[in-house]
């Protein structure tokens, strides 16, 4: 009968680790020095945080996507969503402060529009775990 600890909290395998037990079991592999090439490649390829984290997930889950992908495409998306809202802040202090909307400012904001709603569509579109 196997025995599994429950962990108390992520460790090193990241804050996506979604394993609940404790990997106290090792598994040793040889491989040649082009196979560990290879593999450390496709590791960062994919965007894995370690090589162990990338062999493990294609081990037990063959072709599964990597886990901190979707986390990294949300942040890219809210570090453009900020740049919008910093965008939207200058017009509004710009208004507020008695100037009128002119033609560049009203441009401006269509601009910033489209891209919100590019976003969006973005972010419904693509499938969880995909860049």
């Amino acid at each position: 009968m196997i025995k599994a600890t429950l962990k108390q909290k992520a460790g090193q395998s990241g804050s996506a680790d979604t394993q609940p037990y404790l990997r106290d079991e090792r598994l040793e592999i040889r491989v040649s020095p082009h196979e560990k090439k290879r593999i450390v490649q496709l590791t960062i390829e994919r965007g894995f945080e370690t090589t162990a984290q990338y062999v493990r997930m294609q081990a037990v889950n063959p072709g599964a996507e990597n886990p901190n992908a979707q986390r990294q495409a949300q942040t890219a998306c809210m570090h453009q969503l900020n740049r919008l809202g910093g965008n939207v802040n200058q017009i509004a202090r710009h208004l507020n402060s008695g100037g009128k909307p002119d033609d560049e400012i009203l441009l401006i904001l269509v601009k910033l529009m489209e891209h919100a709603e590019e976003l969006c569509e973005l972010a419904k579109a693509t499938p969880a775990g995909e860049k």
